[in-house]
């Protein structure tokens, strides 16, 4: 068995990671810029709409780890397998930013380099190369870090295994370019510095709002294991965020996804009873009669054409009423879990 290994503090670049005391002060001061901030090591591991998912595909896996760490004592490990025609994923969530600065870090380490792994940051269109797709676009191919810039594969650097790697991103929105910068452990200064780079696809403001960390997304050939650690991302503009309601979320999911009004159109088709149900445990929500919401939801569940939303309002109703073992059990149905299998 490899023995566990904690590695020396990489450079500059890891002072963001480490600052937690001086964001405080900051705070103070003005809004923080922090939009998403994972050390893995702070209990804030709880997954939901507003902070990541987890998918367990297949025979794939998604899971905290003290095994390699680069700061405290656990980063995530995404291991994928081959032929299992799916992919495990790591897939995070940030308001979207559709002008100004993101800043983008987060540290790598990876057993077997020839593997393929894949790191995305993607916007409302979703993991593909259009407007609004995907911005950043990392991958390993035979042992290289590559880049896709403007629609093309480009290569970076050669990676070492059981290495970490730290990567520095800082995106124009509005010009569609980025700085990217790669760290090694042990190394003070970059051992990769590019800047200007055209974004994936050399679309100027393409918006972006989910990043995403997954193994083989093509051929389904790969084996590889992989450990992320201090995931940053972050704007220099000043920003409010909302605060956190409950973990896993900054708002409850009964104000955002609330059943609207019945139609009122005399030849409209008769209203399913779960929605009328789903309505009612809503207004009963609004109104604090938790136990009756709880009752009108799970009467509504069975039958209901959407489960999911059903289950999120009912981990609301759970979180209110103390009961925090039913709330984390029924976001986690929906979003997964990082907690170890």
């Amino acid at each position: 068995m490899r023995p566990k290994r904690r590695f020396p503090i990489l450079s500059t670049f890891l002072l963001i990671f480490l600052a937690g005391s001086l964001a405080a002060q900051a705070a103070a001061q003005k809004p923080s810029p922090i939009l998403v901030s994972y050390s893995f090591d702070d209990g804030k591991t709880d997954t939901g709409p507003d902070t990541f998912s987890v998918f367990r595909n297949a025979r794939g896996n998604v899971q905290l780890s003290n095994a390699f760490r680069l700061s405290g004592y656990q980063s995530v490990e995404i291991q994928d397998v081959a032929g299992d025609k799916d992919f495990p994923e790591l897939q995070g969530y940030f308001p979207v930013r559709g002008d100004g600065w993101l800043v983008v870090h987060f540290a790598l380490l990876v057993v077997d380099p020839r593997e393929e792994l894949n790191v995305a940051l993607a916007g409302p269109g979703g993991f593909r190369l259009a407007k609004d797709g995907m911005a950043l676009w990392l991958a390993t191919r035979d042992g290289e870090l590559i880049h896709t810039s403007d629609s093309m594969p480009k290569r970076l650097l050669s990676l070492k295994p059981f290495t970490w790697y730290g990567i520095d991103v800082d995106y124009d929105v509005a010009r569609g370019r980025y700085d990217l910068r790669v760290f090694e452990e042990g190394i003070e200064k970059p051992v990769l510095s590019l800047e200007n780079q055209p974004n994936a696809t050399s679309q100027p403001g393409s918006a972006v709002s989910v990043f995403s960390f997954i193994g083989d997304n093509m051929d389904d050939l790969s084996n590889v294991t992989y450990y992320v650690d201090d995931v940053v991302v972050a704007t220099d503009r000043d920003i409010v965020l909302p605060r956190f309601i409950a973990p896993g979320r900054r708002k409850f999911f009964v104000e955002t996804a609330a059943v609207p009004p019945p139609s009122r159109d005399a030849h409209a088709q008769p209203e399913p009873e779960a929605l009328r149900l789903e309505r009612q445990g809503d207004e009963a929500f609004r109104q604090r009669d938790l136990k009756e919401a709880k009752r009108l939801y799970e009467q509504a569940l069975p039958t209901s054409e959407e489960k999911e939303r059903l289950l999120l309002k009912l981990a609301d109703v759970s979180f209110l009423l103390g009961d925090l073992k039913t709330e984390k059990a029924l976001r986690e149905k929906i979003f997964g879990s990082l907690d170890p299998r």
